[in-house]
């Protein structure tokens, strides 16, 4: 197991729950448009009922009064929202970026180890096989000794 591997699986955990915030922020500003499109259906809908009435001329200027200012208390809210959302984006980004950056690492850290246990395998086979060649010429000049004698 690599040093890097708890460092890796709580930025994994960052950036999950920075993901799970963003989503959070997303539903609320879908919710939010959602209230601005039922208050727009809701005017247009009233305007259809009341028109021609006499009394709804009385009090439509009140109600499209009393909406508008709901749909630019909630649209300067989405605002908000969508800025909030932003910013997360670019933090859920930046949490990416570190974690890419730590696997990198580790995955560079377990490539050099793999090299140094082949070189340390390589140089192991390398002795074995200078150990049989020096054998080897030791039992060729112990029977080129046997047959001078």
């Amino acid at each position: 197991m690599s040093r890097l591997d708890g460092i890796i699986r709580l930025r994994k955990w960052e950036l999950d729950e920075q993901r799970r915030q963003l989503a959070e922020i997303q539903a609320e500003c879908d919710a939010i448009v959602t209230v601005i499109d039922a208050i727009e259906d809701e005017r247009a809908q009233q305007a259809r009922e009341y028109s021609g009435s006499e009394v709804s001329a009385l009090t439509y200027g009140a109600y499209l009064e009393g909406t508008r200012m709901k749909q630019e208390m909630f649209t300067k809210l989405l605002r908000e929202k969508e800025e909030a959302l932003d910013e997360h984006r670019d933090k859920v980004a930046e949490s990416f970026r570190e974690l890419k950056t730590f696997e990198i690492a580790r995955e560079r850290e377990y490539q050099r180890i793999a090299q140094a246990e082949a070189k340390e395998e390589q140089d192991a086979f390398d002795e074995l096989g200078i150990q049989n060649h020096a054998r080897e010429e030791a039992m060729v000049d112990a029977k080129y000794l046997k047959m001078r004698r």
